[in-house]
C-alpha cells in the first residue's frame, strides 16, 4: 500500500509546490519510488518545478476521463529513476473530480509508488475538500506571518475533522533576523499556536529561486533551504533529526541594536 501525503497551504505563495517537489526529489534520491500528483488544477506549476514540463502529454484530466489510464499518464523523470508525475489539467470539467474518482485514480498509481504526494490547491476549495478524506498525512506549508498561520489553522482544523491522522506543518521563508527582532514569528511558536508538529522549517533563501527556474527541486543542493528540505525527507523516512536552532548574525561594534 502506498502511504498518501497531501501537501497543502492555507494561501497561495507560501512555497507548497516548491515542497511537493522537493520532498518528492529526496524521496526518489532515497530509493523510495514516488508518485507525485499535481491537483492544482486550471493552473499547473509542478511539472515546471521538476523539469518536466516538455514532457506532458497526458494530464490526470484525460485520466478522470477515462481517455488514458493513471499508469500511462505517469510521467517519469530521467533526473530522479524513481519519481513520476502526474500533471495537472489546465482545464477541466469539475463534474469529472468526484472524490470516487480520485480514489480510483490513487488506488490505480498506489501500485506502481511507495509514496503518492499530492499538490493540493491552496485554500479551502471543493477540490482540496474531496481529496483530503483519501490521505493518511497531511503537510501544511505556511509562512511566519499571521495572515498565513490563521489560514493554515483553518486548514489543519479540515484534515483533522476529515479524519487525516498524521498533520505536521513546514514554515517556509523564515529570516533569522526578522525573528530576531520580533518582527517575524518563531517557527516554535507557530506550531505551539497550530498544535501540530513541526516537520521542519525552510530558510529564505535565493537557492529556492534560481532552483525553481531552472526547473530543478531544491532538496539535494548544498544550501540552506536544500538541506533544510533534506532533513524533511529523513523525518518523513523516520529518521530522528534535530531541526537545527535559527542563525542569528553577530554584532559588530559597530552594528546598531
Amino acid at each position: 500500500m502506498s502511504r498518501i501525503t497531501v501537501i497543502t497551504s492555507g494561501k497561495g505563495g507560501v512555497g507548497k509546490t516548491t515542497a511537493a517537489a522537493a520532498i518528492g526529489a529526496g524521496l526518489a534520491a532515497a530509493g523510495k519510488r514516488t508518485a507525485v500528483i499535481d491537483l492544482d488544477l486550471g493552473l499547473r506549476n509542478l511539472d515546471v518545478a521538476l523539469g518536466l514540463e516538455t514532457q506532458v502529454f497526458w494530464h490526470i484530466g484525460d485520466v478522470l476521463k477515462g481517455t488514458v489510464s493513471a499508469e500511462n499518464a505517469l510521467i517519469e523523470s530521467e533526473r530522479y529513476p524513481n519519481l513520476m508525475l502526474l500533471a495537472a489539467a489546465q482545464t477541466v470539467k469539475p463534474e469529472t473530480v468526484t472524490e470516487e474518482a480520485l480514489r480510483k485514480l490513487l488506488d490505480a498509481i498506489s501500485g506502481t509508488a511507495e509514496h503518492i504526494l499530492i499538490d493540493s490547491p491552496a485554500g479551502i476549495g471543493e477540490y482540496f475538500q474531496k481529496i483530503i478524506p483519501l490521505a493518511d498525512e497531511g503537510i501544511v506549508v505556511t509562512a511566519p506571518v499571521v495572515s498565513a498561520v490563521r489560514d493554515a489553522d483553518k486548514v489543519l482544523h479540515l484534515l483533522e475533522t476529515a479524519g487525516v491522522g498524521k498533520r505536521s506543518v513546514i514554515v517556509s521563508g523564515v529570516r533569522p533576523e526578522l525573528v530576531r527582532t520580533g518582527a517575524m514569528m518563531q517557527p516554535a511558536d507557530i506550531t505551539d499556536v497550530l498544535g501540530a508538529e513541526l516537520l521542519g522549517v525552510i530558510p529564505d533563501d535565493d537557492a529556492v529561486i534560481s532552483c525553481a527556474n531552472e526547473g530543478r527541486p531544491v532538496s539535494g543542493s548544498n544550501t540552506p533551504a536544500g538541506q533544510a528540505y533534506d532533513r524533511i525527507v529523513r523525518r518523513i523516512l523516520g529518521e530522528e533529526v534535530p531541526i537545527p536552532p535559527l542563525k542569528f548574525k553577530k554584532k559588530g561594534w559597530f552594528r546598531r541594536r
